[in-house]
């Protein structure tokens, strides 16, 4: 690049005038701060690379603390809401496997990956969730089992209008789904709250689907011969 300037040069001889001359510098144009299209690829991997450090450091965080707060968390249900659905041996497993779990995150798991805390988690889950279960469905199976009798009183009052083979298939279908719950009730009864139900929420949801689907079929009405 050249760029053209002017410059005031004073003749011996002259002092009043005072000519104008021009004069042609070169000038070498460097320009900086541009990058290539290869370091800008660099730069954005680069960044790439450390917003998901930053999520995994993040993650990571979250679980380890889910795991310290899971820790406390059981540890104060165990001997306090959880405590008559536990056995004496499930206690003291737990509260051991807890304590080596608090004492494990302070120590050598200070600093784990979020693989490690998760699978710790897992871990005590898998010993707790039995009791877990056992105190959820304690607390679910009454309304399930009012649910059930209200179907079977609704379908026996629909019958009053229906034909005595159906009303009699109606009736007998909500005599079995009664004795079915009395009986396993009883032996629910009969067994401390510290071992698995023999009577699961969910199955007495279930027989009254099963209850229902059935009556309405029978109720259908049927459709005249050709």
């Amino acid at each position: 690049m050249r760029f053209r300037i002017i410059t005031n040069e004073k003749f011996e001889g002259n002092r009043k005038g005072k000519p104008s001359r021009r004069a042609e510098i070169p000038v070498n144009e460097t320009v900086s701060g541009c990058m290539s299209k290869a370091e800008l690829a660099q730069v954005h991997e680069i960044e790439l690379q450390l917003a998901h450090q930053d999520r995994v450091m993040e993650l990571t965080k979250d679980r380890k603390n889910a795991l310290e707060a899971y820790v406390y968390e059981i540890r104060n249900k165990l001997f306090d809401k959880y405590r008559s659905y536990a056995s004496e041996s499930e206690r003291e497993g737990i509260s051991r496997s807890l304590q080596q779990t608090e004492e494990w995150l302070y120590e050598e798991g200070d600093d784990e990956s979020e693989k490690v805390y998760a699978a710790k988690l897992d871990e005590l889950r898998k010993l707790v969730d039995p009791i877990e279960n056992r105190f959820k469905d304690e607390e679910a199976r009454p309304q399930v089992i009012r649910d059930l009798l209200n179907c079977i009183v609704d379908h026996r009052m629909a019958v009053q209008s229906l034909g005595t083979s159906e009303r009699d298939a109606v009736i007998n279908e909500c005599n079995k789904a009664e004795q079915w719950l009395r009986e396993k009730t009883q032996l629910q009864d009969a067994l401390p709250k510290n071992v698995d139900p023999v009577l699961w929420s969910y199955e007495i949801k279930r027989r009254a689907e099963a209850l229902d689907t059935a009556c309405r079929q029978i109720m259908r009405p049927k459709s005249s011969p050709m």
